[in-house]
């Protein structure tokens, strides 16, 4: 969203403010879809891109189709094996007009379940996945981001190939969002609901604020229903 208010930061990147209320048909939030229904639109997105999966996605950028990508790190995995390292590089997330980004962030973290009848055996694995070396081995062999400070002094990481994550994680006015994964049905709407509604914006069969006001109004029933819960 680019709309400007008195709310925290950590608001200002989230899906709601302080009672509850979905953001997202709020004037800037709208402003936002509008801005990237009209990249696609214009014409800057090739037509066949609003049915791309990942895949096709990675692929446009490697292909010379497209100028540039906007992908997780796992992407560079198949980019790597196509392109020389001096014809591309990572760059942040350009910061809206009140000097912020709000970049989308996702995690993976190890756990042992309580039922399990092999305890120790299974936290000395989770210890040697999260040891400062073994964890930047895993994140180079998969394509993520190592969790230990100091990953980015690693040969592999200090790039331009990884410069513009790093440089997103350790600086102020790169705010991360968190996806509201606590929502029962935020799988559904991410999945089917978000996906086939922006489908149909950017086909041009609904507007902004209609698909705006549709997602908001599903959310706040989840979110009602989690707090609820609580």
């Amino acid at each position: 969203s680019s709309s400007q208010s008195s709310d925290t930061p950590l608001l200002a990147a989230g899906f709601f403010i302080e009672d509850g209320k979905s953001r997202m048909n709020e004037k800037g939030s709208i402003e936002g879809i509008q801005f990237l229904m009209d990249m696609y639109q214009k014409g800057y997105a090739p037509k066949a891109s609003v049915n791309w999966g990942f895949n096709e996605i990675v692929a446009g950028f490697y292909s010379g189709t497209c100028a540039f990508l906007d992908q997780d790190p796992d992407a560079l995995i198949a980019i790597a094996e196509r392109m020389s390292a001096d014809d591309f590089a990572v760059i942040p997330m350009p910061v809206g007009p009140a000097g912020k980004a709000f970049p989308t962030i996702g995690y993976v973290g190890w756990s042992v379940f309580n039922s399990s009848t092999e305890k120790d055996k299974s936290w000395d694995l989770v210890s040697h996945l999260s040891s400062p070396e073994k964890n930047k081995t895993w994140a180079k062999r998969v394509g993520v981001i190592p969790v230990h400070k100091g990953a980015d002094q690693d040969p592999h990481f200090k790039t331009e190939q990884f410069k513009g994550w790093f440089t997103e994680l350790n600086n102020a006015e790169y705010v991360p969002t968190i996806m509201p994964t606590y929502l029962e049905k935020w799988g559904y709407f991410s999945s089917t609901i978000a996906l086939e509604t922006s489908q149909e914006a950017l086909l041009g069969q609904r507007s902004a604020k209609e698909m705006a006001d549709e997602w908001a109004e599903f959310l706040n029933v989840e979110y009602a229903k989690w707090k609820k819960s609580q």
